[in-house]
């Protein structure tokens, strides 16, 4: 695992998931009222099933492209979006609007 590409971009993922949520006012209950989902999105469950196809891909996906001493695999990518909702519900949500706000 490429625990400094992780790290970063899940930081990244985060700042952008901010700026969307306090700065565009884009929340998940909108979308999932415009789309008529039967479940809030999350994108916890986008890192999930990546989780679960990168322990059956294991190729690198980007060959060039070393970070840290290791390539970036499915598997990286699935904990990098898993790790930023993690952060948004358990520390940035916390933090400025006084709840987890997770179903």
């Amino acid at each position: 695992m490429n625990w400094p590409f992780i790290l970063w971009t899940a930081c990244f993922l985060e700042i952008v998931t901010y700026i969307f949520r306090f700065g565009f006012d884009f929340h998940s209950r909108s979308i999932q009222k415009k789309a008529h989902l039967p479940l809030r999105v999350h994108h916890m469950y986008l890192g999930f099933l990546l989780i679960i196809l990168g322990y059956f891909y294991t190729a690198s996906l980007f060959p060039d492209f070393i970070l840290g001493g290791s390539a970036i695999t499915l598997l990286d990518i699935g904990i990098t979006v898993a790790l930023s909702d993690m952060i948004h519900h358990f520390s940035i949500l916390p933090l400025f609007h006084q709840k987890i706000d997770f179903p």
